[in-house]
């Protein structure tokens, strides 16, 4: 089964009362989910990273072999892709756990459109804003209706946790012992040699076990490292599904940009 996601984030005053929204449709366009998320105080930018979790973490309910994501915040969508870079500490929270959260889905792509093709996304979001509370308006079977936790406190936003972030050191450790697991970094865009001191120990690309190459630059491990937890804390069965993830050096001036996989065993699943 295909599923489209659409999700849309915005606040009243940025920073001010915010919300989200969450459609899930089929392929042929058949609604599955509905939701408006009420998200506290919160920013226009992290207000769409809130509303693309609350949607990944709905759509694991689905059995999907695919997944299309649609976003209208460019911001948003480049920053996922790899092609713009997380300044904001507070946003770069928010990405890591989307990140964690992609890495669950069998397959994916993030799609920018405009504000009109995701207009009912954005009604949810202001629907949120206008109750202060989360209201489910289609729930999985289909069932029309309203949800209606706590009242939530608008200076103080909703939490979005994931569990595989507090987890994720001992899980990680679990399989270790079971035998070793190889990702694949591949520098897409090479370091800027004359800024990066490890650009000739980068070079086009290398493999990952639970020790990081020598004289790879604190930089870019600093980038690589929650990825890279992420991808050797999944279930054995999870680990050959893992999609590319694309991950940019947090320093600015080298450019480098990587794509990271897990390594696969011969007979298509990941290594031990």
């Amino acid at each position: 089964m295909r599923l489209t996601i659409h999700v849309d984030g915005g606040s009243r005053g940025n920073p001010g009362p915010a919300g989200a929204g969450v459609v899930i449709r089929t392929e042929d366009g058949a609604a599955l989910f509905e939701g408006a998320f009420f998200l506290g105080r919160q920013t226009n930018n992290a207000a769409e990273y809130y509303g693309l979790i609350h949607g990944l973490q709905q759509v694991t309910s689905f059995e999907a072999e695919y997944i299309t994501i649609h976003a209208d915040s460019e911001l948003l969508v480049r920053q996922i892709t790899g092609e713009y870079r997380v300044k904001s500490p507070s946003l770069a929270k928010l990405y890591e756990q989307v990140q964690m959260l992609l890495l669950k889905l069998p397959r994916w792509k993030i799609r920018h459109v405009r504000r009109e093709f995701n207009k009912r996304a954005d009604e949810l979001a202001n629907l949120a804003m206008d109750r202060r509370a989360n209201v489910i308006v289609r729930d999985s079977a289909g069932a029309e209706g309203e949800c209606t936790p706590t009242d939530a406190v608008v200076d103080e936003p909703e939490t979005v946790s994931s569990s595989a972030a507090d987890t994720q050191v001992l899980r990680d450790a679990g399989h270790a012992a079971a035998g070793p697991r190889l990702v694949r970094v591949v520098a897409v865009a090479v370091p800027n040699p004359d800024v990066c001191p490890a650009a000739a120990t980068i070079g086009e690309g290398f493999t990952v076990g639970t020790t990081l190459p020598a004289g790879l630059c604190i930089y870019a491990a600093h980038a690589l490292l929650p990825t890279l937890l992420a991808i050797h804390g999944t279930e054995p069965q999870e680990f050959a599904a893992i999609p590319t993830m694309t991950v940019r050096c947090a320093n600015p001036a080298c450019g480098a940009v990587f794509q990271v996989s897990p390594v696969k065993s011969p007979n298509g699943r990941g290594r031990p």
